[in-house]
């Protein structure tokens, strides 16, 4: 497994998100009510609101071929919109850990992507925090019009931790910072292990970021969260902000995409194996509730045979999107991205 945050140390898929899930600067609405802690598992047996269907069935959204790279793996990375339009920045891989070289392609409705150019806009080997590679999971634009891309180092041991690229414009050319803007705490604290996987949105107060963390590289994953005013220096909170209890989690948690919506902030998550996803309501971004005590999303549910990895989420005009990797870690198959999508509900 790509080390809860990731897998086998092998040649295998990695993953994200964001996952760039730009939200509304607008805020939560004053008339949420306060949500329960994740602390507490939730009382209800109900299946969750949330319902995915697959409106492309077994065709994958973006494919390798279409990113124009000769790789095995591909993971929709962060995807960003500005302007009307979407920017999705893929990672693709065929070692993993390994060298990953980042594409960016366009979309003006979400469904059909084009490659925006064919050299990679970023490339792991340029990266100078170490590991074995980078892989892109969430992004954003600042109101001074600066794109940032954030991701994880990938390392087979070494705790994971968190960097930034910035670009004038989204044809780059894009600054890699010499220093990480993230890392886990020391010895014996709760995301020591690292972290990876982050998830950026848009807040009243600035940005919150949320990520995997772990104890031990490798070892089993919780969310945690940091907050920036500047989506340049972040402040970690102490403790993690959603932890494993659901049996179907495994007592792991795993790829936080999150996303602003009209009734609160919104958290499609992984557990242990990854396959499945669970999803999870916020109104002020630290206290989570679970919609239901079963995934929204299965592998049965899955368009076409084989596992899940990374993922993206959305909010588009009153719809999720969630764009997910699926396919196999062996053989030649490798991976493709398919797109799930789900009416938001009147809560």
């Amino acid at each position: 497994m790509r080390m809860r945050t990731s897998g086998p140390i092998l040649p295998i898929c990695s993953s994200l998100v964001l996952v760039a899930c730009a939200a509304d600067s607008a805020g939560l609405p004053s008339n949420q009510a306060p949500v329960p802690s994740s602390a507490e598992p939730s009382p209800s047996s109900e299946p969750p609101s949330i319902t995915f269907a697959w409106p492309d069935g077994a065709a994958p959204t973006v494919t390798r071929q279409l990113a124009g790279l000769d790789e095995r793996y591909i993971n929709p990375g962060a995807i960003i919109e500005s302007d009307g339009t979407l920017h999705m920045f893929a990672n693709l891989f065929t070692a993993w850990p390994g060298r990953v070289r980042i594409q960016h392609l366009v979309s003006s409705d979400g469904a059909k992507w084009t490659l925006a150019a064919p050299e990679p806009a970023i490339d792991s080997q340029d990266v100078p925090l170490g590991g074995l590679g980078a892989d892109v999971s969430t992004g954003f634009v600042t109101d001074n019009g600066t794109w940032v891309l954030i991701f994880e180092t990938v390392s087979s041991l070494d705790p994971w931790v968190l960097g930034r690229a910035t670009a004038p414009t989204p044809d780059g050319p894009w600054t890699i910072d010499s220093e990480p803007i993230l890392e886990g705490g020391p010895e014996g604290t709760w995301d020591a292990g690292g972290l990876a996987w982050p998830s950026v949105v848009r807040t009243q107060n600035g940005y919150a970021m949320y990520y995997t963390a772990t104890a031990r590289p490798g070892g089993d994953g919780m969310i945690g969260l940091a907050e920036s005013t500047d989506g340049v220096t972040w402040t970690k909170r102490d403790a993690p902000v959603l932890e494993p209890l659901a049996e179907w989690e495994g007592g792991s948690l795993d790829r936080p995409r999150v996303a602003m919506t009209p009734v609160g902030m919104v958290m499609v998550y992984a557990g242990a194996d990854l396959t499945d996803r669970g999803l999870a309501w916020s109104s002020d971004g630290v206290s989570w509730r679970r919609d239901g005590d079963v995934p929204v999303i299965t592998q049965d549910d899955f368009p076409v045979e084989g596992k899940a990895w990374d993922a993206a989420l959305l909010n588009r005009e009153g719809a999720l999107i969630y764009y997910l990797e699926i396919g196999t870690a062996s053989g030649s198959a490798g991976t493709q991205v398919y797109r799930a999508e789900a009416e938001l509900p009147e809560r």
